[in-house]
């Protein structure tokens, strides 16, 4: 649609505004999407309409509009709007709207925005712990994302999802830009990425950096350490039981299994300074 139509169309949706109660708008896929992927973003309704609008908006502006046919189910209405391959023109915030076809400047009020990231434009920063990423129920937790290249600033995602806002970087003693996201005592357990931004295109972010599996064990108690063999491998219980295969210099592999379910960890976890006491790793 031209630019003059979507200002006619906003110009004449501004008069008629609120008249109908606003719809749902929902990303069918996470909010963070790569370059050249495709995200689908589905506008319902209670309300029956006959066409649904989707707008979306860079820096506050409106950059462009779509008008799907609504499919009508179950006593209410919904179109699914597909957006892709994305390009970096496609990042921004989307909104969508009801319409009816006897009276197509009458407007909804609008649906609350999604934030829809482009990701995959510059180089990956990198994620790591502070400490061991297994931490207690209840306990703290700090991730630092840091990178050689100068961003503005650095986010956090959990499984694909973005974490509350982004953290301006700073410049460490190094050289690198960083900064330190502090998750408190409410850790959720899963995959964790950072990315980096630069302040004229927020929704533009870089590549991912390698996930960073957080574990979140049972309630915080006092164990013994209990180190005994197992098959071929020395593991160690500590309120949970980790199981290494011996390498004459350290451990090559681990398995976590806090009962009943069991996870496979990378070696890192076999070089902490834990298992260097216990292991006798070199």
């Amino acid at each position: 649609m031209s630019m003059s139509k979507i200002l006619i169309r906003f110009i004449q949706f501004f008069l008629f505004l609120e008249i109908y109660r606003k719809p749902f708008l929902v990303a069918l896929q996470p909010p963070l999407v790569n370059l050249g992927e495709k995200v689908t973003l589905e506008c319902r309704s209670e309300i029956v309409f006959d066409t649904f609008i989707l707008t979306s908006h860079k820096n506050g502006t409106i950059k462009d509009s779509l008008e799907l046919t609504a499919e009508h189910h179950h006593g209410g209405s919904q179109a699914n709007f597909s957006i892709g391959p994305v390009t970096p023109d496609d990042a921004g915030t989307y909104r969508c709207y009801g319409t009816f076809n006897h009276s197509p400047y009458e407007w909804s009020e609008s649906s609350d925005p999604i934030d829809i990231k482009i990701t995959g434009l510059y180089k990956k920063p990198s994620l790591s712990a502070l400490m061991e990423p297994v931490v207690m129920s209840g306990e703290n937790m700090t991730l630092t994302c840091f990178s050689d290249l100068q961003f503005d600033m650095f986010h956090l995602s959990m499984e694909g999802v973005p974490k509350d806002h982004g953290l301006p970087s700073v410049k460490s003693h190094n050289g690198t830009f960083q900064d330190s996201f502090h998750l408190g005592s409410v850790v959720q357990a899963g995959n964790y990425r950072c990315y980096g931004s630069f302040r004229n295109s927020s929704h533009l972010w870089s590549t991912p950096s390698d996930p960073l599996y957080i574990l979140v064990t049972g309630k915080k108690t006092s164990y013994i350490p209990h180190i005994f063999y197992h098959s071929e491998s020395l593991c160690l219980t500590l309120g949970f039981t980790i199981c290494c295969t011996v390498h004459p210099k350290c451990c090559l592999s681990c398995l976590l299994s806090p009962e009943p379910s069991s996870y496979f960890f990378n070696s890192s976890m076999c070089t902490s300074p834990l298992f260097k006491h216990f292991l006798r790793c070199g």
